[in-house]
């Protein structure tokens, strides 16, 4: 009889809800298993192919066994009869970070296997070199190498007119019609999962979500959040008398996740009497080609004398916990700067001045240091806007812990942000990722009164 079985290390009921719906539109047999009581990595590896081949150990002669883990998510579903016709193993290969790009990785979300005594041979034969590396307390040759032992598929191919397990990171693949999308990180030259800055846990359990509303309940994917713009105009300011100000500026090339933004910053300002400068295009002053975020300095030094506080935020960010205030952050400092994710001192996507001459001048060294560089077209272009901030707040010595705070106070990436976090920051994603993210964290927010 055929079988299907569904491997977590710790259950996740979005992944559980979408195998079970596919076994129950073919009436496939489905059980699923745990192995977060198996404590070392490569016996938990092990242990999924001891259960697959006890399985096929007691299957009929060429009935199949479907063995899908945690990143396996089905989109447009296929009968295991048409994928398996005239083959006896489904292993299909995937992209990798390899220095060369080339896609040579065998990806191990999804494996299905007939009962044959070739099949039955390999996984003995794999088995027996996890244990072996386990007994010697090493990795050993890695499971998805091992996997190669199969006949294995290429990178993206395809069975009729359906693609058989794509990877999300390859582009569009929403756009496709899919039967398997593996939401793994992508593996490293030496096969094993590279965890990368951008790999978040809650982009997945998102993307699981929305793909269950397409295959389960027929709604779109990934659609477009609806965010109006809150006004026509290309610069609107909200509550200008206010002590503290929050500035930002977008154009339309980024408008989709920026609006998202927009709406939620207004709501903020609104509910703590904060001023909202928005801009929605780059300012007539300044060249129309360059690009939105090498004009900050340029921005703050304008508002720096109407407030008591001006504080710059980037169009990818979200007040998360709206309850919580800005004045906890600010008191005892005359700026506020907030750290990188990455290997950056600070990162510019926030950053705050007190209204002081001191500080002023500090604005109009940065601009000066911006209007220096010549080629302003983009965020990364020159090394980007905020290489250059750094550059001169370095020389005025303030790169250190009295006006750096740490990225769980303010400009949290997603990866460490709770439902407590104050600023949110989604630096990296493209879109659609960034806008939808983005506007499920802020309807979250929402809803539970933030």
């Amino acid at each position: 009889m055929a079988l299907c079985i569904s491997v977590f290390e710790h259950l996740d009921p979005q992944v559980l809800r979408n195998h079970q719906h596919y076994c129950r539109l073919f009436g496939y047999p489905h059980r699923w298993l745990e192995t977060a009581h198996i404590a070392h990595p490569m016996l938990r590896q092990a242990y999924r192919y001891h259960v697959l081949l006890q399985e096929l150990r007691q299957a009929a002669d060429n009935d199949w066994v479907l063995l899908l883990d945690c990143n396996a998510a089905i989109f447009h579903p296929l009968a295991m009869e048409t994928l398996l016709a005239g083959r006896d193993a489904l292993v299909v290969k995937g992209p990798s970070r390899s220095a060369s790009g080339e896609p040579c990785i065998v990806m191990n979300n999804m494996l299905a296997l007939r009962n044959t005594a070739e099949n039955r041979k390999i996984l003995h034969d794999m088995i027996f070199i996890l244990h072996k590396g386990l007994i010697r307390d090493e990795m050993g040759r890695s499971e998805l190498n091992l996997l190669e032992k199969f006949p294995v598929l290429e990178i993206n191919a395809m069975i009729g007119d359906s693609y058989v397990n794509v990877s999300w990171c390859i582009t569009k693949w929403f756009d496709a019609r899919i039967f398997m999308v593996s939401l793994a990180p992508l593996p490293s030259a030496d096969s094993e999962p590279n965890h990368d800055i951008l790999f978040d846990q809650r982009m997945k359990n998102l993307l699981v979500r929305q793909i269950n509303g397409a295959f389960i309940d027929g709604l779109p994917l990934l659609k477009t959040p609806a965010y109006p713009a809150l006004s026509d105009e290309l610069q609107s300011s909200f509550n200008p008398e206010a002590k503290i100000a929050l500035v930002t500026l977008y154009t339309h090339h980024i408008a989709d996740y920026a609006r998202v933004s927009e709406h939620n910053v207004k709501r903020y300002c609104d509910r703590h009497g904060y001023a909202y400068h928005v801009y929605r295009a780059i300012p007539e002053p300044l060249d129309s080609n360059i690009s939105g975020t090498w004009v900050k300095s340029w921005l703050l030094s304008r508002y720096i004398a109407n407030h008591d506080w001006v504080i710059w935020i980037d169009a990818d960010m979200l007040f998360t916990n709206q309850a919580k205030k800005l004045e906890p952050l600010l008191e005892n400092r005359d700026a506020l700067f907030a750290k990188d994710i990455g290997g950056w001192e600070l990162n510019a996507g926030v950053m705050g001045f007190r209204n002081t001459g001191a500080n002023a001048e500090l604005l109009e060294k940065i601009w000066q240091r911006v209007t220096g560089v010549d080629d302003k077209s983009s965020v990364y272009s020159s090394q980007g806007d905020q290489f250059h901030t750094i550059e001169v707040l370095r020389e005025a010595g303030m790169l250190n812990e009295q006006y750096i705070v740490d990225c769980l106070s303010i400009n949290t990436p997603p990866q460490l942000a709770t439902s407590d976090t104050l600023l949110t920051h989604y630096l990296g994603w493209g879109e659609p990722y960034r806008s939808v993210y983005m506007a499920d964290d802020d309807a979250t927010s929402q809803r539970s009164g933030g």
